[in-house]
């Protein structure tokens, strides 16, 4: 073979090997888009809103995932787990809350961090109230003002209504209207009784407190974890990582909460203010943890 043969055939292989690694690199890089997309599943409650959004925006601008959210109700949420059809939920609040949920569909589910470390629910009162236990609720109100009657401190305020023998009415509605309603009770000093939690932004705004619970209705104090769908862990081994660092303090969390509820409607802000006011701590989350998103041909 010539050399003039030679050189065309190396030029040819050449050109060949570049087609293949270019067509390789292709199907990576298709691979890695489909890989950093994270699908984050919430309720419509302060707490779980505010820690989706956290990690929206930090999964996003400091780990370059594509994020999208889907907010529903609380059985939604979990059968959405259940399905694959999303991965991630912060806010289980265990082992009380959700924990008939959790029978349901936990050999589907995946436990990756406890996120804050002691919740709890019950009824709330403004601090002015004269009325220290929920067994003397009678005469006090006639109305529990509740949120959506699917969540389980509804559910364990039915039980309430029973185990102390209160004729009063349990109303379930939206958050938004139980804090509405609060706020103007609070106004004009009036009694008011709701289905409450911490972390909540309420009690960074109000003097508040919790009724006394002799009979344990509500359960004891919980922690807030955070769940995944079946093999969350092995497909995104990064995020889990990020999920296992992702803990909060209760005041944290009030914070973040009090943030996005005065910028209601630039909730992103938000959270980027927050944020730039816990740079160490947000910076020891996603430390060592690669970004996602890489240029290819």
């Amino acid at each position: 073979m010539g050399i003039r043969n030679r050189i065309g055939v190396g030029v040819l292989i050449g050109m060949i090997m570049v087609l293949f690694a270019g067509f390789t690199a292709c199907q990576k890089g298709d691979q890695q888009k489909e890989d950093s997309t994270v699908r984050l599943v919430y309720a419509n409650w302060s707490e779980g809103v505010a820690m989706t959004n956290l990690a929206s925006v930090i999964l996003d601008e400091k780990m370059g995932y594509n994020v999208v959210t889907k907010m529903t109700d609380i059985e939604q949420v979990f059968e959405l787990l259940n399905t694959s059809e999303y991965d991630v939920f912060v806010d289980a609040w265990l082992p009380e809350t959700h924990g008939n949920y959790m029978q349901q569909y936990g050999s589907s589910l995946e436990d990756l961090s406890v996120v804050i470390e002691e919740v709890r629910t019950g009824l709330v009162v403004p601090a002015y109230m004269d009325v220290e236990s929920i067994s003397d609720l009678n005469g006090q109100v006639d109305v529990i003002k509740g949120i959506g009657s699917g969540a389980g401190v509804m559910q364990a305020t039915h039980d309430a209504l029973q185990s102390y023998e209160l004729s009063l009415t349990l109303e379930d509605g939206s958050e938004e209207a139980m804090t509405e309603a609060l706020d103007d009770a609070i106004k004009r000093r009036a009694p008011i009784v709701i289905t409450g939690w911490i972390p909540h932004w309420l009690f960074n705004r109000y003097d508040l407190k919790f009724l006394e619970d002799p009979k344990n209705v509500y359960g004891a104090s919980e922690k807030i974890h955070t769940i995944a769908r079946s093999g969350f862990t092995s497909d995104h081994p990064q995020v889990s990582l990020f999920f296992e660092r992702f803990k909060l303090t209760e005041t944290q969390l009030e914070t973040l909460m009090d943030e996005m509820e005065s910028m209601s409607g630039n909730e992103k802000q938000a959270v980027k203010n927050w944020m730039d006011d816990h740079e160490r701590l947000v910076n020891k989350w996603v430390r060592g943890l690669q970004p996602q998103r890489i240029t290819v041909m």
